[in-house]
């Protein structure tokens, strides 16, 4: 199963609302995944376990995984481009690409 992470500022409200807006758009694209939740400082220790970092915040830091810009699922500017960013990126792991 495909692992995304979602980070925002406090890993919670806004988080949430990112992550179930990819959750969602995954499930509508057939895609299996799970996800989970944390703040930029818990992303150290989570990074190695996932395959893609959703972020709501800036990240500075290269975690060795794929970081996209999860802002515009908050601000609805530029949602459907950032899903469909998201979508692509999962269909190649989920077809081995």
């Amino acid at each position: 199963m495909i692992k995304v992470l979602v980070v925002c500022g406090t890993g919670g409200i806004t988080s949430s609302v990112a992550e179930k807006e990819i959750q969602e758009e995954a499930k509508r694209n057939g895609i299996s995944i799970t996800t989970s939740r944390c703040t930029p400082l818990e992303v150290n220790s989570r990074a190695r376990d996932v395959d893609l970092i959703v972020s709501t915040t800036v990240l500075n830091d290269d975690y060795g995984v794929p970081i996209i810009n999860g802002l515009p699922l908050i601000t609805k500017i530029g949602k459907d481009k950032v899903l469909l960013e998201i979508m692509d990126f999962l269909k190649k792991i989920d077809k081995g690409v």
